[in-house]
């Protein structure tokens, strides 16, 4: 069965159920690597302050973003395509799907913008809840942000997600969009009336190569994770490695004050006025006091010795951390 894809100026592409398929799952690979870059970017800078693997697997992937570029190119498609005519939306070039748009923002993008928004948040907290809930593993962890939902969705966050969309919209839709026309065509190497293709079979292959070992990584992680879980209900031992990981800090720090105690007294002034210096600026630390439940809580902690997330107390998910709202 073929659909019609807009993905000439000239004349419309006939793709089949197939053709689509892997075109998509060029653009959730895509997705996936660059989501995964800008997270470890986002954890090294801003939250776990270190380098660490963000996703579930051992491998460079994070298919929340896969899927999250997959959700916003096809409802802007979609929904720009067969809203009423009569609605005109901006695009930066000034052409898109084939569609005449004008240069300026209009009421209209709010439709396309906040259904976007939306559906990246509902992609957020479903992942979320299958990880916390069937998985016992925080990919990210939003427990300790003032007025989460069982840690896996915020406000602040979701805010976030809203100019994600707007900046989709505004700024890479059309290059997105190219980008998948570009990708269709040196895929399929379609004729200029759309009738016919050539598959360029070289490509796809490795395309199914990357895929492969993809899932060969999801399975072992899936493995290792489905072990620990399965472990630690029959010990009835509950896997927090946080927990341990604060009652030792805990210990360092009084050991630390011992030893500070004991320095002679212009020592210990050098010291605390060192160790003041290198404390938050007073702008951080308001924000964090704003927006944070415990302003003092590191992050960091949320991740093991080999810098990958670290199982939950599954006590504590149950109970959708209601203590800590």
């Amino acid at each position: 069965m073929n659909s019609v894809m807009m993905l000439s100026d000239s004349a419309p592409i006939m793709a089949n159920g197939s053709q689509l398929f892997l075109a998509y799952l060029f653009m959730f690979l895509t997705g996936d690597l660059i989501g995964y870059g800008i997270e470890v970017l986002f954890r090294r800078i801003f939250t776990a302050k270190k380098w660490v693997n963000p996703g579930f697997m051992k491998g460079p992937w994070l298919p929340l973003y896969g899927f999250g570029l997959m959700l916003m190119f096809t409802f802007d498609w979609v929904l720009v395509y067969y809203l009423p005519k009569s609605w005109v939306f901006y695009n930066p070039l000034g052409d898109l799907f084939s569609l005449n748009y004008v240069s300026g923002a209009t009421v209209y993008d709010l439709v396309p913008i906040l259904i976007m928004g939306f559906s990246l948040i509902l992609l957020e907290f479903i992942a979320g809840l299958i990880f916390v809930r069937g998985f016992k593993v925080r990919l990210w962890d939003y427990s300790n942000i003032k007025g989460n939902i069982l840690g896996i969705v915020c406000p602040m966050f979701d805010v976030l997600w809203f100019v994600v969309a707007i900046i989709y919209y505004y700024g890479l839709s059309p290059f997105v969009y190219e980008g998948f026309k570009n990708s269709f065509a040196f895929m399929f190497n379609p004729s200029a009336d759309g009738k016919s293709s050539t598959a360029n079979v070289i490509f796809i292959f490795f395309l199914g190569v990357i895929y492969g070992v993809m899932l060969l990584d999801f399975i072992n992680s899936l493995g290792i994770f489905g072990k620990i879980t399965s472990w630690a209900k029959k010990s009835g031992i509950e896997v927090r490695y946080e927990k341990m990981r604060e009652e030792q800090k805990d210990k360092l720090s009084l050991s630390k004050k011992a030893f500070l105690a004991s320095l002679p007294s212009p020592i210990q002034k050098g010291i605390t006025t060192i160790s003041n210096a290198k404390k938050e600026s007073q702008f951080v630390h308001n924000f964090k006091k704003k927006f944070f439940i415990d302003p003092d809580k590191n992050t960091k902690d949320n991740f093991g010795q080999d810098n990958r997330p670290v199982k939950t107390n599954e006590k504590e998910d149950a109970l959708g951390d209601k203590s800590k709202k």
